[in-house]
């Protein structure tokens, strides 16, 4: 997939708003993309690489997580370069913890099943 179509799926996918809506932080209206994996890491133009966020990466919730590289591995607005996209959730501000796919639509991600003791 090529930027331009990326970005216009994901823009589809968040209908503008951000996708991460950091409390004090969030600017409302995403107008930056996020990859989850960077592209230095491999990261490729998918939907389920990027989110679309506020700000820039210095302001908003972009310059958030970029600023919180720790919390935005555990709640998934980044991912390792080890890590496929399509397999990490991340937490949404309205559904939870979701994947997203190569559609450009979320699905609930659920956790497996622990073993009893």
């Amino acid at each position: 997939m090529n930027e331009t179509t990326c970005r216009r799926v994901v823009r589809q996918r968040s209908n503008g708003g951000c996708e991460v809506r950091v409390t004090g932080v969030c600017l409302g209206r995403a107008t930056n993309f996020q990859h989850r994996k960077n592209r230095s890491q491999g990261g490729r133009w998918t939907p389920p690489n990027g989110l679309d966020v506020c700000g820039t990466g210095t302001t908003g919730c972009h310059g958030y997580i970029h600023a919180h590289p720790e919390e935005a591995y555990r709640r998934g607005w980044s991912v390792p370069s080890w890590a496929d996209p399509l397999e990490v959730p991340f937490e949404h501000p309205d559904y939870g913890l979701v994947l997203l796919d190569e559609a450009g639509d979320y699905h609930f991600h659920r956790e497996p099943a622990q073993e009893a003791s």
